[in-house]
């Protein structure tokens, strides 16, 4: 049997890895699809979750696949032959696509595969060698990440079929299996690599601090590869065409594109060279990842859930006399403190939104300060458009990763204690407020007061904005009630409700000139707006309180 083959080839037992994969899948698949979207409620797991993150990918495809369509075929220099010479630069544009996207599906949900201090403590008493070991790891991840390609990369197939026939449709799909491949090994080398270097107990620390760099990276590489292509666009505007940088060929993706430009007849002597660095590279990250993914690192993984940390005495309770939250709110956020100490998983998905938010902000500011909303009416700019969209998802985003961690088992007290469960799923939307919203609008408010130029103009923006992203987290709990870290993390489920919150949130923002335009018209009508969004953030929590009562008492422990 060829695979048989293939992994003995590495010096694995077949046997060994074939059952520990099987496992793995169907751990991850046991209760809900791997590639959901998060169960909503205990009853809610099941196909239709996979179907909607199997849509959601296959809606990136299409966008991924316009862009190589249209790259390739404005970058042909004569428009009166079959175009053949685009083919570089669309499928270098295309493939840095994918590349970001698998990148940032790693980074977001399947980092707990790679980073997995159990491992060691399943495995370490069992004769599996440290080559199986790697080759189970590598196939759990690239299970995922393989479908998450061919969902984002494979409907390009067709206008590369189209424009340059069925060789270069043959030779994009071997570059988008090439470039998921070498995205995949290159992210688990840079976790590997780290725990090399890095000592047990500062790991969890350097793992936070890692992993916002890498997103930071990831969030970057679009930004930066539009700006480097900007003059190349400048020239297609005027010349009706797009030309391939010559330069291109540097690029890693490029390299893989070019068994693109091969396959479409498009011949150049550097474009064999760059495909055979495509194999290489594949081959480098493959046994550079095999040499650090080891039992090894898999025991300095668990060293750090055993490691002790100085008990430091905090100054918390003098503070907390003089700014006390109520009861029930102090002990979801003593929890969300908790758990973002303790919790590598909770940690990275909070912190893995700083730089899409930089990000974001840098979008909407690089071309100056943004028009000021009470002097200019009707749908907004596009930097004041994002901001709008950054203020009112990431808050959603961010109550997503609120209910699922890898500590759900304490939950059991949520169910066991005669607690009002209604509370507890009220507050964690208090608790997102208070911790993240509150801080996230002074930011707003700075940039709006930069802008604007008025400083009541400023206030009073922010504070609608800060009302409405409160408002809708409320109407997401009062959708989907759940209980803080009361449900296990899925695979592919984190970056999908991502992406869910995000388009929730963009729907809103897209409507908010509507509103903004009449309440800003008149100042008593600015006054009557707040004031009516405050009542109703008041009024909100009361009100999902009692809506939701009935379906929290029937929830059940995941445990």
């Amino acid at each position: 049997m060829i695979m048989r083959r293939v992994i003995e080839a590495f010096g694995a037992d077949y046997l060994q890895w074939r059952v520990l994969t099987r496992a793995m899948l169907k751990s991850d698949f046991r209760g809900a699809s791997g590639l959901n979207m998060g169960a909503t409620t205990a009853s809610s797991t099941g196909p239709g979750l996979l179907i909607g993150s199997l849509i959601m990918y296959f809606l990136m495809g299409i966008g991924v696949a316009m862009i190589v369509g249209y790259t390739a075929w404005a970058s042909s220099t004569d428009s009166a032959e079959i175009v053949h010479r685009g083919t570089l630069l669309g499928g270098t544009t295309g493939l840095t696509m994918v590349a970001v996207i698998v990148a940032m599906a790693v980074l977001i949900d399947f980092q707990s595969v790679v980073i997995s201090p159990t491992d060691y403590d399943i495995l370490a008493h069992q004769p599996v060698s440290s080559r199986t070991y790697f080759l189970v790891k590598l196939t759990n991840v690239l299970v995922y990440t393989l479908a998450i390609g061919a969902l984002v990369g494979g409907t390009a197939t067709f206008p590369v079929l189209f424009l340059a026939g069925p060789l270069a449709a043959l030779g994009w799909m071997v570059a988008l299996a090439g470039i998921t491949v070498a995205t995949t090994l290159t992210m688990v080398s840079c976790y590997a690599v780290l725990l090399r270097v890095v000592s047990p107990h500062r790991l969890r620390r350097a793992l936070s601090y890692v992993h916002l760099l890498l997103m930071l990276a990831v969030f970057c590489a679009p930004l930066f590869l539009t700006q480097v292509l900007e003059p190349a666009f400048e020239i297609a505007q005027a010349q009706g065409g797009i030309p391939t940088p010559p330069w291109l060929i540097l690029a890693p993706p490029a390299w893989f594109a070019s068994v693109l430009a091969l396959g479409a007849g498009e011949w150049n002597m550097a474009y064999p060279f760059a495909a055979l660095a495509s194999v290489a590279s594949i081959a480098v990250l493959l046994r550079h990842a095999r040499s650090r993914l080891s039992l090894g690192y898999a025991e300095s993984l668990a060293q750090m859930t055993t490691v002790s940390r100085p008990n430091v005495r905090s100054a918390a309770p003098r503070h907390s006399r003089r700014f006390r939250l109520p009861r029930e709110l102090s002990v979801v956020t003593t929890l969300v403190r908790g758990q973002f100490r303790d919790d590598m998983t909770f940690r990275l998905g909070v912190l893995g939104m700083l730089p899409a938010t930089l990000m974001y902000f840098f979008l909407a500011v690089r071309d100056g300060p943004l028009p000021d909303p009470f002097v200019e009416f009707g749908f907004y700019p596009m930097g004041l458009g994002l901001l709008h969209f950054a203020a009112i998802g990431f808050p959603l985003a961010m109550l997503e990763t609120l209910f699922r961690s890898e500590s759900f088992p304490a939950s059991w007290m949520f169910f066991a204690a005669p607690t009002d469960r209604a509370r507890l799923v009220v507050n964690s939307g208090l608790c997102v407020t208070v911790l993240f919203v509150a801080p996230y609008m002074l930011v707003f408010f700075g940039i709006f007061a930069w802008s604007f130029a008025n400083l009541w103009h400023a206030a009073a923006h922010t504070l609608v904005l800060g009302l409405i992203a409160h408002l809708a987290i409320q109407m997401l709990l009062l959708v989907a009630p759940r209980l803080p870290f009361s449900q296990p993390p899925k695979k592919g489920g984190r970056m999908a409700s991502l992406i869910g919150m995000i388009v929730v949130g963009m729907v809103i923002a897209v409507f908010l000139p509507l509103a903004n335009g009449l309440a800003y018209s008149r100042t008593a009508f600015t006054i009557a707006y707040i004031g009516g969004l405050a009542v109703l953030g008041v009024l909100m929590p009361l009100a999902v309180r009692r809506g939701v009562r009935s379906r929290v008492e029937r929830l059940e422990f995941a445990g």
